[in-house]
């Protein structure tokens, strides 16, 4: 299983107990694995505080009804991704 995989498979168990419809579902898994991409494209210092700082903004405003832990932990999710792989 290739990285953005496993990620993809850490996200899903992630989001099992949130209640989201497949597409919202769908928009989460797309936010995470953008942001992902994106912050490992770019030289940032801290890339991981990036990605994490990045997730929790574009989730709040595009699933502003998921829950606020599970938002966390999803942010948390990418930023080892982006740090250690997962």
């Amino acid at each position: 299983m290739s990285a953005p995989h496993t990620l993809d498979v850490h996200l899903l168990a992630a989001l099992a107990a949130a209640h989201l419809s497949p597409a919202d579902r769908d928009r989460v898994l797309d936010v995470c694995d953008g942001a992902v991409d994106a912050v490992r494209s770019l030289a940032v210092a801290h890339p991981g505080r990036a990605v994490r700082e990045v997730v929790l903004l574009m989730l709040g405003e595009d699933a502003p009804r998921l829950d606020r832990r599970v938002r966390g932990d999803l942010a948390r999710l990418c930023e080892v991704e982006v740090v250690r792989g997962l």
